[in-house]
Order: C-alpha cells, then structure tokens, then sequence
C-alpha cells in the first residue's frame, strides 16, 4: 500500500470536528449510545467539509459502537466505510484502524476467514500503540477460532507495549482476553489474576464497558473454581455495567446458565439459554449461536426433553461445521447422541460413545470426555460386556484426584462401577463414599438453601448405587446410612443469614407490598398485569441475592453413626422409607435391631393416595359437610386409609409393634396424612424430612426457662383472631399479636427464639420456587426468604394455615418450603397440615392440641390425642384434625 501516506489535519475547523471524531471513538467503547449520537453528528458535517480522515474516524466510532450495541451488520457497514475514507483521504493509519475494528466485526458476525486476512492487513498499515491494539485484536480472534498457542504469544509481545504507552483501555482488554485462555487450560490461578488486575485498570481510568467484561470473565472463572456465589456476585456486577450502558449482551445469559445448570436450576438454566440464542441471532453474532445452541442441548437433555436436545445439538453442530470449530464439534456431536440414547436407550452402542470420548479429548475438551466414558462404561454393563465397561471406566477414574468437584464425583462414580463389576463390593462402596465427600464438600460453600438443594442432583446419584449396592447385600444399616446421604441434605447446613443487608431488606419489603397490592386490585376487578410484572422482578432480585451469599459459619455438616442413630430411637420405632427403582422398602430400627422389608410398587402407594386430598377437602368443606357427597367422600377416605395402611405399616407390624413412631417418608409420600392410617390413630407420629434432621431436632437443647409464648392472628382468616385469643388464655403470659399489628417485621421480632409460636394465617405453597411460599400478614405475604432472617429459630410452631407445612419435593430427595425450611433452620418441631383443607374447620383440633402442650406433654402425643377425639360422626372437623401433622422431634 505504497501509496497510502498518512496526512495531517490543519485546518482549525476540520481538528475541531477530528476532535469530536475522535471522542466518539472513545467512548464506543465505554459508552456505546452516546458514542453513535455524537459519531453521526460528526461525520454530516465532515462529509460537508470534506474532510476525509475524519470520515474515517468518525465511521469506525459508529461502527465500533454499533458491534458494542449488537448491530453487526450496521458495524460492517460502517466499518467498511470507514475503511473506503482512509483510502479516500491517503491515509494509512486510518485505514488500518479500520481493518481492525472491520476483522472484530467480521468474526463476531461468523466469517472467521475475512477478519484473519483483514487483521492481517491491519498490522501491516499501523506503527506503534496502534499496531500494538491490532495484535490484540488478532490474538482475540484467533482464540475465537481456538488458535489459543497463537493468541498467548500476541498478547505475550503486546501487553508490555501496551503499558508502556500507557493505553489502558486495551491493556484491559488484553488481560480480560488473556484470562479467558488461561481458564479454557484450567490454569485458574492466572486466570483469576490477569482478571484482578483489569478490574484495578477500569477503576482508575473509569473504563465501564471493559468493567464489565472483567466482572463476566471474573465470574467465570469463579464458576470454574465451583464458587457459585463468587460467580453470581461477579454476573450481578457486570449486568449493573451492561443495564447503565443499556446494552444487551447474550454471552451473560451463557455464563448464567451454565452457572445455573450446574446447580441444577434446571427452568431458569434453559430460560436463560434460549434467551441468549434468541439474543446472538438477533444480534447476528452467528459465530456465537452455536454455543448457545449447544448449552440449550444440555439443558434440555436433563430436563428430560430429548427431542428439543436433540434438534439443539444438531443445530449447533451444524454451524460449528460451517465455521470451521472441530473443537466444538465434536462436543454437539457427544450431545446428539445423548439425546438419542436418552430417547431410545437401546439405539446407542458403547463403540459409539467411547469414540465420541476420544474426539473431545483430542479436542481438549477432558470433563465432557470424562462423561463419554462413563457412559460407555455404564452400557456396556448393561449389556453384560464386562471387558469393554472396565476399559471405559478405568479411563474414566482417572479424573478423580484433580479437576472441578462435579468431575472428580463422577470420576469416583466410574471407579466404583468399575470396582463392582470386578466384585470388590467394599473396595465400590469406598469410592462411593469418596465421591460423596466430594458433592458435600462443595455444597456446604454455598449459603443459599435452593442451590444446596439443587446441587445434590449428583449426590443423590451416588447414593442411588450405594441404595442399590446395601439392597442387594439385604444389608438394612447400610441401606439406612445410604438412603440418609441423599435427603434433605439442603436442611443440614443453616443457610447464611445477611441481617444487615439494606438490599435484601429493601426488596422483601417491596415485594410484601406489591403482593399485597396484586390482591387489593385483584379484588377491584381491575387489571393487575403491570404489579405482576414488578413481583416477577422483585422475586427475582431477592432470589439472586440471597444466591450470591457464601456458606455460612454456622453450619452443621456432621452426620452422626447409624450407632448414634439406633440409640437416639430409643422406645420408639423409627421407619425408613426408601424408593429405587420402582419399588417401595423400609427400614425399621426399634428396640436396639434393624430390619429391611420390601414393600412392593411405589405406583401402588401412588394410586392409594390419589383421591385423599379431595376427600378431605370434601369433608371439611361446610357446604358438603351433609348428605350422599359427605358419605361418599367419608367412604373413599376410609377405603383409602385402609389401602395405605397394608402397603406401609401392617407389613412392619411385628417390627415396629405398638411404640410411638417416627417416619421418614420417600419422595412419594411427602403428603400423608397419617393419622387418618388406622395403625396410626391415637397414636404419636412424627413425621421427618430424613431421620438425621429428627436426630438433631431430638438431641438439640430445649427451650430455656420462662421460654416465650406467642400467638399470631393474620388478616382474612375467618375466626383467626377468635382463634387465636383461645389458644392465648390456654397459655397464660403469652405475647398475642393480631390485626393491623400483626406486621412481617412484628412477627419476625416476637418469634426469634420464641418458645412456642402458634400462627393462624392463611399459608400458600409456591411449586415453582417454594422458598416464596409465605404466610399472609398484615401488610403482606412473609416469604420463606424472610423466615431465614431469623437469628434463632422458635423452639416449637403450630401453623394452623392450610396447607403451609407441604414440602415441594426438589432435585431427587431434597425438600423445599415454609415447613421445611423451620425445621432446617432450628425449630424442634412442627405441627402443621399437609394437605389443603380450610382454616375455620381446624380450630377445635387446634384448642385441643395446645390444651395437651400446656399439660406437659410431648407434642406428637397432644396432636394424637387431639385427632383421636375426632371421627366420621363429625366430617368437617375429622378431615381438618388428619390433615395435621407433627414434623421434627415429635
């Protein structure tokens, strides 16, 4: 390009427009909206003038801002331009500025070929810090192209020049681009160090837009360390950058769900993704759809939609084809077959998969091939090819003494498969045992009960072998100790409590009021679109909150010996019940022994308890509370009650005898109502998430002396505050809170610590996020959320609200709720309904609990006592007294 030459600007009115050229410049990069106005404004009154270099200058700040806004056929256009102006006015520099900004335009746009060469050209038209800023523009899209051995040596030759310049802007960026290789190798040390060091340059030079691409990379880098609340910290940071910037940018949405994914948030991992792919195609940043495309596979795949994974693979592996990308390929390829194995388990063969583990390993990619043979080796088991499994899975254990926690877990998984299949039974349960080490050790870093309860997807996928492995020893110590390890693990670590947190506070007390205010309005009749749209907000802004929180200093992660265990029972009877395969069996520990029974199909219990809750809720209805409905409705609960009681408890009859019980139920049987069992009726039962939380609640200390009394009535509860002074005569002194001073901020005061706390509130029960399941007060619902706060939990609650103490059964065994999450966080025992029935019909069983309590006695032996006054003569308040149960120590 000899006869390029770079020309001066002189004329005084062309250097004032050069210099408004040139701010724009800077500012599309930190402030990309702003920069398009004033670039626009520049380059008419230039073109007027004719001032050519300024053209140049004044179309590469448009162009670099519209690739910044996501309009990258408006940023090729603009820096094409930009480029014909340089030519234009004879100058090199321009020109090879341009062909810079163009090669970063051009790859992001899927032409990975066109900005090699127009990069290429770039270097050679530049000097100096420009052509120090080309380099790394040529280093970034070579590891967009996965050429990372040659974009480390251009960032290696460049960062130094860059200092020396001065040139922070692209110092940042060569450390931000820097970091990203350093973590795809793994070396997340340096990663985490190059990404510090961006983020003290942005807060010097108040760089925004490089910030917040520094606090992405930042939060990557974290996810990969397994530091999920570090990661989501880091995205909040960047997204607070992006919304004042008012840009949208997919690849958040990526970071986010993979994050998202790999707690097994399964619903908003894939709203997320699809939101990104949506988001890059609009954008038309093709080179990153695939990506997308391929994380949405994923996700898919575990929710259990193969198809839509399978459609998801295809897609992306066909433009990762199309680019060039054998890397990535050969990823889409790996997760095309796992839809269709996961769609059709028999149209996979071993070969196949093995295969796809030795391309992504050859591709660098060692966790998914991890994966591969895992499944290989689980195949060929099935199909008794024993050979061929302890070849893949010998491969696969490998991985267990290094890498991310997910990995060395499944590495340990593999090396006890393997283990098995060559009949070293107690060599298979060590690795079992290492494996769960591993998924405890990273649950307990993250403070938020959801994702602890999320997580343990791949806890419970250990202790499912470990289930099968003691079943098949009909070994029942093992089987308990087993089936322990997968439930309500979420519960045993108290969620970290922010007391102080202004943000936090400040959205629990908007979202109480617009709740509130949704159902005013709802009641008016008028339109509640737009409140419904601030609560969908609110909710999100406090769920992330409390996500980025770490573990907290409290937490209870020792479980005590099946010996310690054993001898906690005592008189009573403690079953077990435990669900693999499709069957039903229980463990039994009473009087010092323990016991295995098989009990037969799960679907038998299921189909039982399929018409209970209707029948109650028939019964304690006024309105059918006479004639053929109510006999009918009796009728069926009664058939039904005898149908559970033979396939749950008469087969333990001889084990369990006449003692008091303690039940821990499986998944399927979270919502028994137990009393209405005729094994259980005037009986003491308590019910327990896991028999490791009955434990602690029965070993744990007892409220002290002069311990408080509280009774809570809230608002729309017909008889609640009648209610409520009732069950404060039975108690003398007790603190008695209703009306408008029944608050959320009132209540939490009086039930911190509190001795016994009974709440007449209406309950609701969330399934889509249960941690906002609440009770109504005063001035709005009190979430699950808010219940955490608390300093100490109250030693005992009765809720009398309908249907507040169901947990949502999540991730396998884990439960979630307002319910659960007492019992988790301290409270010894509850008494609450389990199924929905309405709140007037509970209050004789009510007076007549807390008539028992205030007499001494144990609170599963003053709930039975009180559910046994009750019976078909009277239909209402029968149904409403079995609804109840008594969760925790009893």
């Amino acid at each position: 390009m000899t006869s390029v030459r770079d020309v001066p600007v002189r004329d005084p009115a062309v250097a004032d427009l050069d210099g408004a050229a040139e701010r724009a410049l800077q500012l599309a990069g930190i402030q990309p909206a702003e920069a398009r106005t004033l670039g626009r404004s520049v380059l008419r009154r230039a073109r007027r003038a004719g001032a050519w270099c300024v053209v140049s200058t004044g179309e590469r700040a448009v162009g670099v801002a519209d690739m910044n806004l996501g309009d990258l056929d408006g940023a090729v256009a603009h820096l094409r331009a930009a480029e014909a102006a340089g030519r234009r006015a004879g100058c090199r520099r321009h020109v090879g500025e341009a062909r810079m900004s163009l090669a970063s335009a051009l790859v992001m746009r899927g032409r990975p070929g066109a900005a090699v060469h127009a990069i290429d050209a770039a270097i050679g038209d530049l000097q100096g810090r420009a052509a120090a800023r080309a380099r790394v523009q040529r280093a970034a899209i070579l590891q967009e192209l996965g050429r990372y051995d040659g974009a480390l040596e251009e960032l290696r030759r460049t960062l130094p020049l860059l200092r020396r310049c001065g040139d922070a802007e692209w110092a940042v960026r060569a450390l931000s681009n820097r970091s990203l290789i350093h973590a795809a190798r793994r070396a997340l040390t340096a990663a985490e160090a190059d990404l510090l060091a961006a983020r003290r340059l942005c807060e010097e030079h108040h760089l925004d837009l490089p910030a917040a691409y520094a606090e992405q990379n930042l939060g990557c880098v974290r996810a990969l360390r397994g530091d999920v609340p570090g990661a989501l910290r880091c995205f909040d940071a960047a997204q607070e950058h992006y919304d004042r910037l008012r840009i949208v940018e997919p690849s958040l949405l990526v970071d986010r769900a993979e994050v998202l994914l790999s707690v097994r948030l399964l619903g908003e991992a894939r709203a997320a993704a699809e939101s990104a792919v949506a988001g890059y195609r609009q954008q038309k940043r093709d080179v990153h759809v695939p990506e997308a495309e391929l994380l949405l596979s994923t996700v898919a795949l575990l929710q259990g939609d193969t198809t839509a994974a399978r459609h998801s693979a295809e897609a992306a592996a066909r433009r990762f084809r199309r680019l060039g990308r054998t890397g990535s390929l050969a990823l889409a390829r790996f997760a095309r077959i796992q839809a269709v194995v996961a769609a059709s388990p028999g149209a996979g063969n071993p070969a196949q998969v093995a295969a796809a583990a030795d391309r992504l390993d050859a591709a660098g990619w060692p966790v998914p091939a991890l994966e591969a043979r895992v499944t290989a080796g689980r195949m060929a088991l099935e199909r008794g090819r024993s050979t061929t499994a302890r070849r893949h899975l010998s491969r696969a254990s490998r991985a267990r003494r290094a890498g991310p926690s997910d990995a060395r877990a499944r590495a340990w998984l593999a090396e006890a498969l393997l283990r098995r299949a060559d009949g070293r039974r107690p060599a298979a349960l060590s690795a079992l045992r290492a494996g769960l080490r591993i998924v405890e050790d990273h649950q307990a870093t993250l403070g938020a009960t959801e994702l602890r309860a999320h997580v343990s997807v791949q806890r419970g996928a250990i202790a499912h072998w470990g289930v099968r492995m003691a079943l098949e020893d009909r070994n029942p110590r093992r089987v308990l100790w087993w089936a322990e390890r997968s439930r309500a693990s979420a519960l045993l670590v108290r969620p970290a409590r922010p007391p102080d947190d202004p943000v936090l506070a400040r959205a629990l007390a908007d979202l109480r009021t617009t709740m509130a205010e949704i159902e005013e309005v709802r009641g008016d009749g008028r339109s509640v679109e737009a409140l419904v749209s601030r609560q969908v907000a609110l909710e999100r802004r406090v769920r992330d909150r409390c996500r980025t929180l770490g573990g907290g200093e409290r937490a209870e992660r020792g479980r005590r010996s099946v010996d310690e265990l054993v001898a906690c029972v005592g008189e009573a009877a403690l079953v077990e019940y435990v669900e693999l395969a499709g069957e039903l069996h229980a463990v039994t520990v009473s009087g010092g022994r323990t016991r295995l029974h098989a009990l037969g199909p799960v679907d038998d219990v299921r189909r039982g308890l399929q018409h209970v809750p209707l029948a109650l809720h028939r019964l304690a209805t006024p309105r059918a509370a006479a004639g053929s409905r109510t006999a009918a409705a009796a009728a069926v609960l009664q058939r039904a009650a005898a149908v559970l009681d033979d396939l749950l408890l008469r087969p333990l009859r001889s084990a369990v005898g006449d003692r008091p019980l303690v039940l821990a139920p499986s998944a399927s049987l979270q919502s028994v109502p137990w009393s209405v069992l005729p094994s259980c009726r005037g009986r003491p039962v308590a019910v327990t998430p896991s028999a490791t939380l009955w434990q602690r609640a029965r070993t744990g200390p007892p409220p002290g002396p002069g311990a408080r009394v509280v009774v809570v009535a809230g608002p729309g509860l017909p008889g609640a505050v009648s209610e409520a002074a009732a069950v404060a005569r039975v108690h003398p002194g007790s603190e008695l809170v209703s009306g408008g001073a029944a608050t959320a901020d009132a209540v939490a005061r009086c039930m911190d610590g509190a001795g016994l706390v009974h709440l007449a509130a209406h309950g609701s029960m969330r399934s889509d996020n249960p941690l906002f399941s609440a009770l109504v007060l005063a001035d709005g619902p009190w979430t699950v959320y808010e219940l955490e706060r608390l300093e100490r939990m109250p030693h005992l609650v009765v809720l009398a609200a309908c249907d507040a103490g169901r947990s949502q059964v999540v991730a396998g065994e884990e439960v979630l709720g307002f319910g659960a999450a007492l019992i988790g966080g301290g409270t010894a025992t509850l008494v609450a309904p389990v199924v929905p029935v309405p709140d007037a019909a509970t209050v004789p069983l009510m007076l007549a609990c807390h008539d028992g309590l205030r007499a001494g006695r144990p609170p599963a032996e003053a709930l039975a006592a009180a559910q046994a006054r009750f019976g078909p003569a009277d239909p209402a308040e029968w149904a409403a007294a079995a609804a109840f149960v008594c969760l925790g120590a009893g």
